[in-house]
């Protein structure tokens, strides 16, 4: 496993092929995370505020994404509709219709 939240490589390995640009932002992102740009990483994602944040308390495939290090600071812990609310998604136009497919589809499943 190259991650520390259990995720089957095979599955981290689908998410980063299809989120190859910041699912937030749509920037070009570093992978592997290496060098001080952290900013840039390309970081595993949980949609969840509250987890699983594991795999083997049974966190889902549908549950994940791969974002920016900024994204992913910049998130925290908020809810994606109350964070989209936040100074820095405002700053970067980020809402629920500039965002990429997967962050939609998780949102119209369980945000809504």
């Amino acid at each position: 496993m190259s991650n520390g939240f259990g995720i089957p490589e095979e599955v981290e390995q689908r998410i980063r092929s299809r989120d190859n640009t910041c699912v937030y932002c749509h920037k070009t992102m570093i992978y592997p995370c290496i060098g001080d740009k952290q900013r840039d990483w390309a970081t595993v994602e949980h949609f969840r505020e509250e987890g699983p944040f594991y795999w083997s308390d049974g966190l889902k495939e549908e549950d994940l994404s791969i974002c920016c290090g900024s994204c992913n600071s910049s998130r925290g812990k908020k809810k994606l509709l109350d964070w989209f609310k936040a100074p820095y998604c405002i700053e970067w136009s980020i809402n629920e219709n500039t965002v990429a497919k997967p962050v939609k589809e998780y949102i119209r499943k369980n945000e809504s």
